[in-house]
């Protein structure tokens, strides 16, 4: 049996993290955006319009079909250029929040982030 790493980064983060808590976030990501999980990448996502970014953790907020053009990655671990591969569908940007770095939010557009995840070989930590 092969381990799932990247969820199992996600947990000690959360265990490590005092904040929100895993099972709150996946309820929200499950409910309200995307939620992927296997052995090459964890990642909980929502689909967001940019100009109305500051809602995306807002479980109240619901996001107009048509006014969406990016994906909020709110957590992710693992290879991170899986998600420009099975992404339900391509924005022209990508969020990125950095919770273990600074806490400050990436602005990408998909080609960009696209081209970071290459040059790092997707590589990253969140």
């Amino acid at each position: 049996m092969t381990v799932n790493k990247p969820i199992v980064h996600a947990f000690k983060f959360y265990h490590n993290d005092g904040g929100t808590t895993f099972n709150d976030d996946l309820q929200f990501y499950l409910t309200r955006g995307y939620v992927y999980s296997g052995k090459d990448m964890f990642i909980m996502a929502r689909p967001i319009a940019r100009k109305y970014s500051k809602y995306a953790t807002d479980e109240d907020y619901e996001y107009q079909q048509d006014e969406i053009d990016t994906w909020f990655c709110y957590f992710a671990a693992g290879e991170l250029q899986r998600f420009t591969e099975i992404a339900p569908f391509k924005t022209k940007y990508i969020l990125y929040h950095r919770q273990e770095k600074d806490d400050l939010d990436r602005w990408y557009s998909w080609e960009q982030f696209e081209r970071l995840v290459r040059i790092t070989n997707g590589k990253q930590k969140t």
